[in-house]
């Protein structure tokens, strides 16, 4: 999925190969949702779909594009993976979508605690604050400041992949990174795709949302955030 997945666990009770387990069935959804959804292997089903090789999905691959559905009209269109035409591109909410996923099957393993990593769209395992840092968009390998999340946080900026953002309206990209706090994390994914390409417009949208809040950080070094968003400077 053009990112780097990585495990967090919190548990002293399981033994060190309980552990490896649950990360191992976690780690083996993770590569068959890559195997189904990568945009760079020409067996996927998203790549065959695209090629109009595939004329019935597959119930997952409907799920996921019902949940795009939601998130274009929630965004009003900000995100959009229909955009490019006839090519669908989810992969601005199947990241998150998929570590969900994983962590589900950390949880059914009984794992006490920890997180799922998707790039940067973290999910938690419930009943702690996991204090977690927001990379500055200007200086790699620094931290802008940290946030405590209890569910779920998506980040999105150029600092990571590139510009791989393209405004559906056409409009100058003016914002460099967004963080996303909430609960759950295949909706944060795509918000936080939304508000790189729709900026303070998408922002104010997010003002809306119950349960959501939001920071985006401007081109010009600025930060604006819903009025609840919390967080600490580093």
């Amino acid at each position: 999925m053009g990112t780097v997945f990585t495990f967090l666990i919190i548990d002293e009770e399981k033994s060190k190969s309980q552990i490896e387990a649950a990360i191992s069935f976690a780690c083996a959804e993770i590569d068959r949702l890559d195997n189904q959804f990568s945009l760079w292997k020409q067996d996927s089903e998203l790549t065959l779909f695209n090629r109009g090789e595939i004329e019935h999905p597959s119930p997952l691959f409907i799920e996921v594009m019902q949940e795009c559905e939601r998130a274009k009209t929630i965004t009003a269109g900000h995100f959009d993976p229909w955009a490019l035409g006839k090519r669908f591109d989810p992969t601005g909410l199947v990241k998150g979508w998929s570590a969900k996923r994983a962590l589900s099957i950390l949880i059914e393993a009984g794992i006490q605690g920890g997180l799922v990593n998707a790039g940067g769209d973290i999910c938690v395992v419930p009943g702690r604050i996991y204090t977690i840092g927001v990379q500055d968009p200007f200086k790699p390998g620094e931290l802008l400041g940290v946030v405590d999340v209890t569910e779920a946080v998506a980040t999105s900026g150029s600092y990571e992949r590139g510009d791989h953002i393209t405004s559906v309206k056409g409009l100058p990209i003016t914002t460099v990174a967004a963080t996303v706090l909430g609960t759950d994390l295949t909706r944060l994914d795509a918000i936080a795709t939304a508000l790189i390409a729709g900026g303070a417009e998408v922002l104010g949208m997010v003002t809306k949302m119950r349960g959501t809040e939001a920071m985006i950080v401007k081109s010009d070094g600025s930060m604006l955030a819903s009025p609840n968003f919390a967080f600490s400077k580093g």
